[in-house]
Protein backbone atom coordinates (compact mmCIF):
# COMPACT_ATOMS: atom_id res chain seq x y z
CA UNK A 1 0.00 0.00 0.00
CA UNK A 2 1.26 3.41 -0.85
CA UNK A 3 0.16 6.91 -0.01
CA UNK A 4 -0.21 10.17 -1.36
CA UNK A 5 -1.04 14.02 -0.04
CA UNK A 6 -2.00 17.14 -1.50
CA UNK A 7 -4.97 19.32 -1.90
CA UNK A 8 -7.90 18.62 -3.44
CA UNK A 9 -8.58 20.27 -6.94
CA UNK A 10 -11.45 18.83 -8.18
CA UNK A 11 -14.39 16.45 -7.11
CA UNK A 12 -16.53 14.74 -10.07
CA UNK A 13 -19.77 13.67 -9.94
CA UNK A 14 -19.82 9.22 -9.13
CA UNK A 15 -20.52 8.12 -12.60
CA UNK A 16 -22.78 4.75 -12.82
CA UNK A 17 -21.17 2.27 -15.64
CA UNK A 18 -21.34 -0.79 -16.92
CA UNK A 19 -18.06 -3.20 -17.80
CA UNK A 20 -17.36 -5.01 -20.65
CA UNK A 21 -19.03 -8.20 -18.59
CA UNK A 22 -22.25 -6.33 -18.31
CA UNK A 23 -21.38 -5.88 -14.41
CA UNK A 24 -22.71 -2.50 -12.88
CA UNK A 25 -20.63 -0.33 -10.69
CA UNK A 26 -19.85 3.43 -9.35
CA UNK A 27 -17.28 5.50 -9.78
CA UNK A 28 -15.90 9.05 -8.62
CA UNK A 29 -13.04 10.39 -9.60
CA UNK A 30 -10.68 13.16 -7.67
CA UNK A 31 -8.22 15.47 -9.19
CA UNK A 32 -5.30 16.66 -6.20
CA UNK A 33 -2.66 18.65 -6.05
CA UNK A 34 0.39 16.15 -5.08
CA UNK A 35 2.66 17.26 -1.96
CA UNK A 36 6.43 17.00 -2.81
CA UNK A 37 9.02 18.23 -0.44
CA UNK A 38 12.13 21.01 -1.34
CA UNK A 39 15.09 19.01 -1.38
CA UNK A 40 17.31 21.93 0.13
CA UNK A 41 15.02 22.50 3.07
CA UNK A 42 12.78 19.96 3.07
CA UNK A 43 9.40 21.50 3.80
CA UNK A 44 6.24 19.79 2.91
CA UNK A 45 4.81 21.89 -0.26
CA UNK A 46 1.68 21.67 -2.76
CA UNK A 47 3.00 21.16 -6.34
CA UNK A 48 0.15 22.65 -8.01
CA UNK A 49 1.96 20.91 -11.60
CA UNK A 50 1.70 17.56 -10.43
CA UNK A 51 -1.88 16.70 -10.68
CA UNK A 52 -3.29 12.89 -10.75
CA UNK A 53 -6.61 11.86 -11.29
CA UNK A 54 -7.37 8.99 -8.73
CA UNK A 55 -10.93 6.94 -8.55
CA UNK A 56 -13.45 5.18 -6.02
CA UNK A 57 -14.83 2.60 -6.31
CA UNK A 58 -18.11 1.13 -5.35
CA UNK A 59 -19.15 1.93 -1.61
CA UNK A 60 -15.71 3.43 -1.20
CA UNK A 61 -17.41 6.82 -3.33
CA UNK A 62 -19.63 7.54 -0.72
CA UNK A 63 -15.66 8.91 0.93
CA UNK A 64 -15.76 11.63 -1.30
CA UNK A 65 -19.19 13.35 0.25
CA UNK A 66 -17.21 15.12 3.26
CA UNK A 67 -14.79 16.47 1.26
CA UNK A 68 -14.60 19.65 -0.62
CA UNK A 69 -12.22 21.82 -3.00
CA UNK A 70 -9.37 23.21 -1.13
CA UNK A 71 -8.52 20.38 1.53
CA UNK A 72 -5.63 18.84 2.03
CA UNK A 73 -6.36 14.73 2.06
CA UNK A 74 -4.10 11.81 2.74
CA UNK A 75 -5.06 8.80 0.18
CA UNK A 76 -3.97 5.22 0.45
CA UNK A 77 -3.53 3.49 -2.75
CA UNK A 78 -1.86 0.28 -4.38
CA UNK A 79 -1.00 -0.09 -8.05
CA UNK A 80 -2.43 -2.60 -9.89
CA UNK A 81 -1.36 -3.72 -13.53
CA UNK A 82 -2.23 -6.48 -16.06
CA UNK A 83 -1.18 -7.40 -19.31
CA UNK A 84 -3.78 -8.19 -22.41
CA UNK A 85 -2.96 -8.75 -26.42
CA UNK A 86 -4.89 -5.43 -28.22
CA UNK A 87 -6.11 -5.90 -31.92
CA UNK A 88 -2.70 -5.62 -33.23
CA UNK A 89 -1.61 -8.59 -30.98
CA UNK A 90 1.06 -6.49 -29.10
CA UNK A 91 1.29 -7.47 -25.44
CA UNK A 92 -0.11 -3.82 -24.03
CA UNK A 93 0.25 -3.18 -20.06
CA UNK A 94 -2.66 -0.83 -17.97
CA UNK A 95 -1.61 0.03 -14.81
CA UNK A 96 -4.39 1.24 -12.33
CA UNK A 97 -4.16 3.18 -8.97
CA UNK A 98 -6.80 1.65 -6.87
CA UNK A 99 -7.81 3.79 -4.19
CA UNK A 100 -8.84 2.42 -1.13
CA UNK A 101 -9.66 5.31 1.60
CA UNK A 102 -8.88 9.11 1.08
CA UNK A 103 -9.53 11.27 4.45
CA UNK A 104 -8.59 15.12 5.53
CA UNK A 105 -5.60 15.68 7.06
CA UNK A 106 -5.75 19.61 7.68
CA UNK A 107 -9.17 21.51 5.84
CA UNK A 108 -7.89 24.36 3.44
CA UNK A 109 -4.20 24.18 4.26
CA UNK A 110 -1.81 26.30 2.52
CA UNK A 111 2.29 25.40 1.58
CA UNK A 112 4.27 26.56 4.62
CA UNK A 113 4.67 30.56 5.05
CA UNK A 114 8.48 31.55 5.85
CA UNK A 115 8.64 32.68 9.62
CA UNK A 116 8.27 36.20 10.48
CA UNK A 117 12.46 37.30 11.41
CA UNK A 118 10.54 38.71 14.77
CA UNK A 119 8.74 35.73 16.42
CA UNK A 120 10.88 34.56 19.42
CA UNK A 121 11.82 30.89 18.81
CA UNK A 122 9.48 28.79 21.66
CA UNK A 123 13.08 27.17 23.39
CA UNK A 124 14.23 31.32 24.16
CA UNK A 125 11.01 31.42 26.17
CA UNK A 126 11.12 30.24 29.63
CA UNK A 127 7.74 29.40 29.77
CA UNK A 128 7.61 27.25 26.96
CA UNK A 129 10.53 25.31 27.78
CA UNK A 130 8.88 22.15 29.35
CA UNK A 131 11.21 18.96 29.70
CA UNK A 132 8.85 17.01 28.22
Amino acid sequence: MAKITGKVLYIYPTQQLTSKSGNAFTKRDFVIAAQSFDRDTGEATIDDTNTPMLSLTGDRCSQLDSIKTGDIVAVDFYLRGRRFRGDDNKEKVITDINVSSVRVTTQGAQPPQPASSSATPQSANPENDLPF
